[in-house]
């Protein structure tokens, strides 16, 4: 079971910055969950201000997704942020992993990008 407690385990480390990631075993460790809505809480009360609203998709069969972004290194997504505001595109080191893209269907089922 995920807890905030052990948390830190699930990580790994990637890149040449030695970023963290959440990999393919945190998403198969997930609770099952019943809706969109429990599964945004879960995620808010485990990465607390970390876990971010981006947008609502539509997918196949027009059932709606959210997206969600896990901010893994807060200064360098703020700079990509600021990046992408002012000049329309981020590049450099550690901008792709800063953070990582959750995807949370209406029926609660969870997909992390890895």
């Amino acid at each position: 079971m995920i807890t905030p407690d052990n948390l830190e385990t699930y990580y790994v480390r990637i890149g040449r910055l030695k970023q963290r990631y959440l990999p393919e075993r945190f998403e198969q460790e997930l609770p099952v969950f019943g809706s969109h809505t429990e599964a945004a809480d879960w995620f808010r009360s485990l990465f607390s201000g970390d876990f971010i609203f981006v947008e609502v998709m539509e997918a196949a069969g027009a059932q709606q997704y959210y997206q969600y972004d896990i901010i893994h290194d807060r200064e360098i997504w703020e700079r990509r942020q600021r990046d992408l505001k002012e000049k329309g595109t981020a590049s450099g080191p550690g901008m792709l992993l800063c953070a990582q893209r959750v995807d949370i269907y209406e029926d609660g089922s969870v997909h992390l990008a890895v």
